[in-house]
């Protein structure tokens, strides 16, 4: 898993360095201002980035917010404890787990796992996402072919099915490829 960490303090990001390496992190990049840190962002996607809330930081808010709206990984934001709670309650529909400080090594390893966990689940989404785009495109496809078929040959739609189901068999093609087939046939 691939991590931003953004912390201008470096004995703070050599902490956080240290605890996203042992939760499995492999390629970590480290930023130490919002600048770099959003240039950084912008080059490429990270699966997981955290961001420790500094004075001297500037707005790690607004950084945490544009890496959570691109959805390409988990983003912890970690703040002060008086704002930290309130933060979390906002924070939450937006997908980014806020931390207080202090920050327990517990909480943090704890969240990283949380991250790689929904990183793992939201992929799996998108590949079947994708299948099921591919399916419906398939019958879509089939389904224009069965309508090239009716109109073109005066086939019924149980007659324009059973065709192309029989034509892909007889071939040992695929039903996408025998509606291909038939669309650059009949369509001009």
């Amino acid at each position: 898993m691939n991590a931003l960490i953004v912390a201008v303090n470096k004995q703070i990001s050599s902490e956080l360095t240290t605890a996203a390496k042992r939760v499995g992190c492999d390629n970590i990049v480290v930023a130490s201002d919002i600048v770099t840190a959003k240039r950084t962002v912008s080059a490429r996607a990270f699966e997981l980035v955290i961001v420790y809330a500094d004075t001297l930081l500037g707005n790690g808010l607004e950084l945490a917010r544009i890496v959570a709206a691109r959805g390409e990984g988990g983003v912890i934001l970690i703040e002060a404890e008086q704002r930290g709670d309130a933060l979390a309650r906002r924070l939450e529909e937006e997908g980014i787990i806020v931390l207080s400080k202090p920050l327990g090594r517990t909480a943090l390893f704890q969240a990283i796992k949380l991250v790689r966990a929904t990183n793992n689940r939201v992929a799996r989404l998108v590949e079947e996402k994708k299948d099921l785009l591919k399916k419906l495109d398939d019958m879509r496809m089939i389904n224009r072919a069965k309508l090239v078929l009716i109109q073109s040959m005066g086939f019924t739609e149980e007659q324009a099915h059973r065709y192309i189901e029989k034509r892909a068999m007889d071939l040992r093609r695929s039903r996408v490829e025998v509606a291909l087939d038939i669309l650059k046939t009949y369509e001009v």
